[in-house]
Order: structure tokens, then sequence, then C-alpha cells
């Protein structure tokens, strides 16, 4: 095909998708009552961006990214159906949303213009050490509100902060048996996680998206197993705030095994000293069995929340496994001080009578496992823990008519 005849053809394309017809995107609560809920609905033709329309008219900010259609179902009644008008090739204004910003060796995560997290990707000194993997901090929640323990990563660690564990940076990603190597604590003598690069690195009027590559390796920094790391934040409205955290393994470097051990969290969180649920904070702990505090530590569940007074307002987070990820649901490493992990390749550490083979990746094999953060105002009940966790296993249905 000569220049000319090119530059003819992708002419055409593009104004076929400017004068591309309206479509209709309905959307199907199921059994379920729907709240705030990040969907996305592949696109039936190509685009790069779209206006969005609701049944009353009134613009619904929406984004067009990873090739898929993003919005946020703002509410709809169990059994219901809402119908959005979708103009492909076509923008809309929209106020507000989600900033990604590569700061030095750090991403700067913002919604609506003020701070929500920042990602460290390389190492960061502390008194005695240096972290040893990528790590969110600080991170502002519900209402605004600081909510992860500022040992070791900030500047400025209030004297009442607990100084133990400096190994729980925030929010992370860790395993404490890779191939025989701790890629968990941050002893002389621990493993790395080394940032190679962004797939992706973007922002919107929805969601803002990180797509990570990095190795895993030995203490000298060899490879023993590569990861893909995919975080996206949403823009909601109201008080809550969401984050997912996809993490997908790659047997690179020959086969990857997972030991048997309690030392794991994909993802693991680690939470200020207020909302501790021992005689040392005033929080709680409870998950998707009724499971409260102490107990939750070892138990399956599909998700942990962790709650409490910070600030002079009741905040908390809740973790939710995706039941995609095959793990029945997994075990949990949730202590009462703070920390909250999943552990999706152990059980003897756990539990009595079962399997300590632990997990193992066969070499050019890779493994997707997905998670999500709810950071909510009010506790369990009423950050209603159980129907957002429903919105995220057994999302509402997107059809094109």
């Amino acid at each position: 095909m000569t220049h000319r005849a090119l530059s003819a053809a992708l002419l055409i394309l593009a104004l076929a998708v400017a004068a591309a017809p309206a479509a209709e995107l309905v959307v199907e609560a199921g059994a379920l009552a729907r709240r705030n809920v990040p969907l996305c609905a592949s696109l039936p033709q190509q685009a790069d961006q779209a206006a969005m329309t609701g049944p009353d008219g009134q613009t619904v900010p929406c984004q067009i990214a990873e090739g898929k259609l993003w919005f946020i179902l703002d509410s709809l009644d169990a059994g219901a159906k809402k119908t959005y008008k979708v103009e492909l090739g076509k923008t809309a204004d929209a106020k507000g949303g989600v900033s990604v910003k590569e700061a030095g060796s750090a991403v700067e995560i913002g919604i609506d213009g003020k701070e929500f997290t920042r990602y460290e990707l390389a190492p960061v000194e502390y008194k005695g050490g240096q972290t040893r993997r990528p790590f969110f901090f600080p991170l502002y929640g519900a209402k605004g509100v600081q909510i992860l323990r500022p040992y070791p990563m900030a500047k400025e660690i209030p004297a009442t902060s607990s100084a133990d564990h400096p190994h729980h940076t925030g929010i992370w990603v860790a395993y404490g048996e890779v191939n025989g190597v701790d890629n968990w604590s941050a002893s002389p003598k621990a493993g790395w996680q080394v940032h190679k690069g962004f797939e992706v690195l973007t922002g919107g009027p929805v969601v803002g998206v990180i797509r990570h590559k990095l190795d895993w390796t030995d203490v000298d920094k060899k490879p023993n197993l590569a990861e893909v790391r995919t975080i996206r934040v949403y823009r909601l409205d109201g008080e809550a705030k969401l984050m997912d955290i996809e993490v997908c393994l790659q047997a690179k470097y020959g086969k990857a095994h997972f030991g048997d051990t309690k030392e794991a969290g994909i993802p693991a969180t680690r939470m200020r000293d207020e909302i501790r649920a021992d005689k040392k904070g005033k929080g709680h702990l409870l998950n998707s069995e009724g499971v409260k505090d102490k107990a939750t530590w070892g138990k399956r569940a599909k998700w942990v929340d962790m709650f409490g007074p910070l600030d002079g307002q009741e905040v908390g987070y809740a973790v939710f496994d995706h039941p995609g990820n095959g793990s029945e649901p997994p075990y949990w490493h949730s202590r009462d001080y703070g920390l909250v992990t999943v552990n999706p390749f152990s059980q003897g550490a756990f539990e009595k009578g079962k399997s300590k083979d632990g997990y193992e990746l066969a070499e050019g094999k890779e493994l997707t496992l997905r998670y999500r953060i709810y950071f909510h105002a009010g506790d369990s009940a009423a950050a209603q823990v159980p129907a957002r966790y429903a919105d995220y296993a057994q999302p509402p249905k997107t059809i094109w008519k």
C-alpha cells in the first residue's frame, strides 16, 4: 500500500470512529444491590476516548484504559438494570480524577487533586537498615486519615509508634521462602525486589493504573522470579476509596517454589497502632466467617477487615481475596498488633495435618493473583463490607446493545 493510500485509509477509519452512532451499554445488578462499583467493559470497536451519559441524561465520567471502557456504577437495586449511552471517539469534560506521576524513585497517586498515596520503588534508608521491596506510604484512606504505621518509612516517626518488624512497610507484597530465599524480612541475608520498569503509568477521570515490572532476587540480586504488578486506584463518590493489586508471578528463571511458611503477604498491610486489636489499641479485626480479633489468625476467609478510631474518626480497611485465585479461600496471617496479610500458598503453617509442600510454579508458567483493599469509614457493618466484597467477587454484568 502506498503512503497516500495508507493515509486515506487511516482518515476513513478515523472518520468512521468519529461518526460512529451512540451505543447502549446495559448494566444488570443481578441478585445484589450495588453501590460505588468500578466496572470495565470490552469495547465494541477500537477507540481511545469516549463520552457517556446515564438514564437521566447526566454525564457519567468514563475512561478508556487497558483497551477497555471504565466507569463507576453509582448505585443499582437488586434485580434492576441501568442503560448508558456511550459515544466512542467523543470526549466529555470531566472534573477531578486520579493522577499518576513519577517523582524520582517513586510514583505519586492523587485523587481529585489530593494526595492518596506514594509508591516507593527504590530502597529507603532507615535507622539500622534499608527497605528491600517496593511499598505504599503514606496512604490517606476514608475521611483523609493517614492509616499506615509510620515506622520505619517516615522521615519523622512519633515516639508513640511501635518500632518492631522493620519489614512491615505500609502496604507491600512479599513471601518468606521463594526457592529457599527469604523475600519477606529485612535481614542482611534477605532477598530483594528490583524495579525493572513500567508497562503502564496513566491516570484519568475514573482510574489510575500502574503496571510495574520487577524481579525477585536473592541477597546478591540474582533473580529467581519475575513479576508484573498492576495497581488500580479508583475515583469514587463519597468517603470510601478502593485500590486493586494484581500480582502476576512469572517463572522466567526456572521453576519457582513457594515454601510453606506463615511469613507471607500478597498483599501485606501494617496499620497504625491506635487501631491494634490487642490491649495497646482500640481497634478490631473481623473476617468473613464472623471470627474476631486475635482469633482471625490462621483462619481461612474471603476477607479480613480492620477498623477503629484514628484522628477522631472511625475508619478502617478490608482486604478482599478474589475467588478466582482458587485458594478455597486462603489462610490469613492477621495479627492483632496491626498486621493483615493474605497467604495463598501455605497450609501446614496454619493448620495441623495439612500439607507442608507449599506451591510450585513450573518453569515458563505464570500465576495471577488478584486482591482489593477497601478503605472505609465506620466499622464493618456501617461500611457494608460483605456487600462491597460481593461487588468485587460477583460484579454486575455489562452488555452492549
